[in-house]
């Protein structure tokens, strides 16, 4: 009986983790969008969004890119008027990017969205419930992330929206976005 509950909580947990990365998320993103992102694409707005100003070498390290892919994104987004590149010293390559307008608009629509349709997705728990699938889902993945090792692999993403509840803070060193955030240069 105990294996049989094992397996269906496996098979939940790939089930939810497709759904939530493929449908929710690039789905939302499509319908956001009046034109095609890629997943970092997004994550360089949101995190422009959350945290401000940053290098093109900060935002490559960050999202564990190479410089010349987060130029090829940070092109785009400028083409799109969603960001803006600025040398800020004598040497070209260093340039800083930042969110425009038109850019931070389409976080918060996309953000809007994705709230609504948890909101909808959620309505049959009461309160208590949410609270309790919350909890339970934090360990569960801390549990995941520990058993398999990943912690130095694995940043969670979350462009600091969990911040004192990040799985990964007391491992601030491995979490991208926390440490390379703190440490992010102040020009």
């Amino acid at each position: 009986m105990e294996n049989d509950t094992i397996k269906m909580i496996a098979e939940y947990s790939r089930i939810l983790s497709q759904i939530l990365y493929e449908v929710l998320e690039q789905n939302y993103l499509q319908k956001t969008a009046p034109y095609q992102l890629t997943q970092k694409q997004f994550s360089i707005l949101k995190l422009l969004k959350t945290s401000g100003p940053f290098l093109g070498s900060e935002l490559a390290e960050i999202l564990d890119i190479s410089r010349p892919a987060a130029s090829k994104n940070i092109d785009k987004l400028v083409k799109l008027k969603l960001v803006s590149r600025k040398n800020i010293m004598k040497d070209r390559r260093t340039t800083q990017i930042k969110l425009l307008k038109k850019g931070e608009d389409f976080v918060t629509a996309f953000e809007d969205m994705r709230e609504k349709r948890q909101i909808k997705s959620l309505s049959t728990f009461n309160k208590k419930e949410r609270l309790q699938l919350s909890e339970l889902l934090r360990r569960y993945v801390q549990q995941c992330l520990l058993q398999n090792d990943v912690m130095d692999l694995v940043c969670l993403q979350c462009n600091e929206a969990i911040k004192e509840k990040c799985i990964l803070k007391d491992y601030i060193e491995r979490c991208r976005f926390c440490h390379k955030i703190e440490n992010k240069s102040q020009k």
